[in-house]
């Protein structure tokens, strides 16, 4: 009878032991998968003319699962991803015509405002510089307003200068 019971025990043991363990582990808390998703089959299908993506269905296949893990920053409503994907689109059509194509040359209007990006193709790879997709990245780029003017090199560095010793005066 001792054996059943240290039998039992041992079995319950496990069994709770393995409840706690496998019940702790298994959330991924993930946000924005399904935006995710929309965003990166969007890239895949537009890299294609760009010369960026070989295989559309390999490209939407990998990112199908990686997307598991969800956006790395708060998702946003369902207009700004459709915003995004939007944009992502537009700049493939354009990259169809002429994968070279400057922004201005492209038929539709790919972005409202866009940093750095020059050519439909570098919308695609890098759509989080556009304002649609900025929040793709938890900095936004900058606008490019300027920085205060009249200061002497040791006023700006705090009285040192750019060789990061005191300035000599």
């Amino acid at each position: 009878m001792s054996y059943f019971r240290s039998l039992s025990a041992a079995l319950l043991s496990a069994v709770l032991t393995f409840s706690v363990v496998t019940a702790s582990g298994c959330g991924t808390k993930a946000v924005g998968v399904d935006e995710c998703r929309d965003i990166e089959r969007a890239r895949c299908r537009a890299g294609d003319p760009c010369g960026i993506i070989e295989d559309v269905a390999a490209c939407e296949r990998y990112y199908r699962d990686h997307c598991l893990h969800g956006l790395a920053t708060k998702p946003p409503s369902g207009a700004v991803v459709d915003a995004c994907v939007q944009v992502i689109e537009k700049a493939g059509r354009c990259a169809s015509a002429d994968p070279e194509a400057l922004l201005g040359e492209c038929d539709e209007e790919v972005s409202a405002e866009y940093w750095t990006v020059k050519t439909a193709c570098d919308v695609v790879a890098h759509p989080e510089l556009t304002t649609e997709c900025a929040f793709l990245t938890d900095t936004p780029p900058e606008t490019g307003t300027g920085g205060q003017g009249g200061q002497g090199a040791s006023e700006s560095a705090g009285g040192e200068t750019s060789q990061g010793g005191a300035a000599s005066e």
